[in-house]
């Protein structure tokens, strides 16, 4: 049996790595990096604790609470993107639709996604304007 084998026997069951531990991570190399051009007490502490807390989240066996911190953290991480909402084309995502505003007469028009650039004449003031979708 090789190493890889060991490995995946040993991983079955466990939780393993999911946005939020990937977030942690990404935390942990910032403050890191940090750490290194700043003497705080306790930053390398700090660092330690939360790689701890990623490895314990990944090779957990309660599956059910790790998927629920996994969940609660994508809701906030979508709040706060939210904050920033509209993209630069000024559009919203609605599932399978784009809804853009007409620039003339702010009227919201709904168009399917994947159509790429379309032209869109608004149905209340007839402005026409081109967008991707």
């Amino acid at each position: 049996m090789n190493w890889r084998d060991r490995l995946n026997r040993f991983m079955y069951g466990r939780y393993g790595q999911d946005q939020f531990s990937k977030f942690l991570l990404a935390i942990c190399l910032v403050l890191l990096v940090v750490s290194f051009f700043v003497r705080i007490p306790g930053l390398s502490l700090l660092v330690l604790l939360l790689l701890g807390y990623v490895y314990f989240r990944m090779l957990s066996r309660n599956v059910t609470a790790r998927y629920a911190e996994n969940q609660k953290f994508l809701e906030l991480k979508a709040r706060f993107l939210g904050l920033f909402g509209k993209n630069r084309s000024g559009a919203q995502r609605q599932g399978d639709h784009m809804i853009f505003r007409c620039p003339k007469c702010s009227q919201k028009i709904r168009i399917p996604c994947g159509k790429g650039m379309v032209e869109i004449t608004c149905p209340k003031c007839r402005t026409k304007f081109r967008k991707r979708t």
